[in-house]
């Protein structure tokens, strides 16, 4: 009742008697009955009982060093029963909970061997604060040259399970009235927040945003995709009559596995959710018929597909609830599956969908996807994991420029948050950068950033205001031939300032203008401007004068008839090199009126 330590009932009366923690007008003389009454009166007064399912929970961790601080700790103790108390109802966070204790049992390990600090409940007093700080920093690797983490994760873990215990230090102090501990803990707090992020948290955090600079795209490509799809349907089928014909464990953790993988790739679900999908939410899947009238506002596809498919509801990521669509097939293999169970060694009292024979748990689906990825002949296997599936169904429903609501929709079968969805979801950052800001400063370079006032980055097309390929553009007319061929030596001189580029020759190229009325051209070097024809222009002038009059950009399909309806005159040239020199033209007659 005084250290806090954790003894065994018989021999603590022997501790409290050497008790370093014990005040001094303490009585010396106490029997070992009265010792016991003292002990479990200030058990009962200072916290809550620990609950059998906390020992339960901590009695099959490893049994090192580490465990034997957890159970001994009755801070840490008093830490996974608020952990049991808020998880207690789900088996499957039981792990996540003794991960948790053994992260603070090593900090603890630590500040025993090096710092001479017995208890948790001793760690968190202000006088030990940087003592605190220095443990933490040496589980978690720090580096004090490069200020960096080898686990910078693990020191804000770290962070976050010291405040949790802080607080419930301090909700005891405030039952047993201690006014000094209250104080203390008070104290603490203010330390924490005033002084962690600059000790502990800026660093680490700093670790992890350093560690995804330059980290390249991990998107499956579509192919893969479809080479695990195929893969999956093959397996599935063959698992599905090798239990339909022989019920074992072997053929029925076939089946399973592959079924998992498939509802975990149709549905882009992350893979802890379709694992944990209950017998129970399969048994009470929604099989009702489409409403009549809901009906009315579905095209005929819509409907065939709203028969076609189950739809099962399960509890997603804090605690959401999302949906799950089955195939009639996927439908059978699990109605199979949910059929054979005791036949398989699968336990009553096992509630999981896709439970393991012989044992209280499920099969993971990261595990089975994993495996299925590396077997079906993708180029990128690695990429075929349910986090890049989300990204890839989720980045790639941007091409097809959803409306706000049908993004939502999308979203929340995600079972994303629409404000996550838009954030991390999004087109990779790489790839905005490089097809839309690219636009951007290439028309500021070109000059011609007023002729695009008005527009979004996503209205700006490239093949409409910048000329990219110099090959395929077409050569410019001779009124504003001076001032391209300029501008491009220019260009090619900065160039050539840091690579080894023979600027001259580019120089020439550029500046190869040919007369309007030449109509022999022979067969220009790739990358030589091919010069128009009087012909030529007098064919795009028939159908674009207005255009160019008005400095209107003409459009691909309006060049495509152009170029058609000119047949064999503008044979040699493309749709592109129409548009080109429309925009030319129309550039080079705004500069005369602004010149006059």
């Amino acid at each position: 009742m005084y250290c806090m330590g954790m003894f065994v009932r018989r021999d603590l009366w022997r501790h409290l008697r050497r008790c370093p923690s014990k005040p001094r007008d303490a009585g010396e003389e106490q029997g070992r009955t009265r010792v016991l009454g003292l002990a479990t009166m200030a058990e009962s007064t200072f916290s809550q009982q620990i609950s059998q399912g906390v020992w339960k929970l901590l009695g099959v961790m490893k049994h090192d060093d580490i465990s034997v601080v957890v159970k001994n700790d009755w801070s840490i103790l008093q830490l996974a029963q608020s952990f049991f108390n808020k998880h207690g109802h789900d088996p499957t966070k039981f792990e996540y909970i003794r991960q948790k204790l053994r992260e603070i049992g090593r900090l603890l390990l630590t500040l025993r061997r090096e710092f001479s600090i017995y208890s948790l409940e001793e760690a968190v007093k202000p006088a030990y604060f940087y003592r605190l700080i220095q443990a933490v920093q040496r589980v978690s690797g720090y580096d004090e040259e490069s200020h960096c983490y080898q686990s910078p994760s693990l020191a804000l873990k770290l962070g976050h399970s010291l405040n949790k215990i802080c607080e419930i230090i301090h909700c005891r102090a405030l039952m047993s009235e201690d006014k000094e501990l209250i104080s203390s803990t008070d104290t603490f707090k203010k330390l924490y927040s005033s002084k962690w992020s600059e000790l502990i948290s800026h660093s680490a955090l700093v670790t992890l945003n350093e560690a995804k600079f330059n980290k390249p795209s991990t998107l499956p490509f579509t192919k893969d995709v479809q080479c695990l799809h195929q893969f999956l349907e093959k397996s599935a089928h063959a698992a599905f009559e090798k239990l339909k014909e022989t019920a074992s464990p072997q053929s029925y953790a076939e089946l399973v596995k592959t079924t998992l993988a498939r509802i975990i790739v149709f549905n882009r679900r992350r893979a802890g959710e379709v694992s944990k999908m209950l017998l129970k939410s399969f048994q009470e899947r929604d099989s009702t018929s489409l409403h009549d009238d809901v009906a009315l506002g579905l095209s005929r596809f819509e409907q065939k597909l709203c028969s076609h498919f189950s739809r099962v509801e399960i509890r997603g990521k804090r605690g959401r609830k999302v949906a799950v669509l089955l195939s009639p097939d996927m439908v059978d293999a699990l109605t199979l599956l949910v059929s054979r169970r005791s036949e398989c060694g699968v336990q009553d009292t096992n509630g999981f969908l896709f439970a393991r024979p012989h044992c209280q748990s499920h099969y993971r689906g990261q595990d089975s996807l994993r495996a299925y990825a590396s077997e079906c002949g993708a180029q990128n296997p690695e990429f075929l994991r349910s986090t890049q599936l989300r990204k890839h169904v989720a980045t790639l429903s941007q091409i097809l420029n959803l409306k706000n609501n049908e993004l939502d929709q999308v979203a929340d079968f995600l079972g994303h948050d629409i404000r996550v969805h838009r954030d991390y979801y999004r087109l990779p950052e790489a790839t905005t950068q490089l097809a839309k800001i690219s636009k951007l400063l290439i028309a500021m370079e070109k000059g011609c950033l007023p002729d695009l006032q008005g527009k979004s980055l996503d209205d700006i097309e490239i093949e409409d205001e910048i000329s990219v390929n110099d090959s395929e553009a077409s050569g410019p007319d001779e009124s504003d031939a001076e001032d391209d061929v300029s501008a491009s030596s220019s260009r090619l001189v900065n160039a050539a300032a840091s690579s080894d580029v023979d600027v001259q020759m580019h120089i020439e190229t550029a500046a190869e203008v040919c007369p309007e009325n030449e109509t022999e051209i022979g067969n220009p070097r790739k990358g030589q401007k091919v010069c128009w024809s009087t012909a030529e222009v007098t064919a795009v002038m028939k159908h674009f004068k207005s255009h160019i009059t008005k400095g209107k950009l003409a459009t691909l399909t309006e060049c495509q008839q152009c170029k058609t309806a000119e047949d064999p005159v503008l044979a040699r040239r493309t749709a592109q090199n129409i548009r080109d020199f429309v925009r030319n033209r129309g550039i080079s007659m705004k500069r005369k009126s602004q010149n006059k």
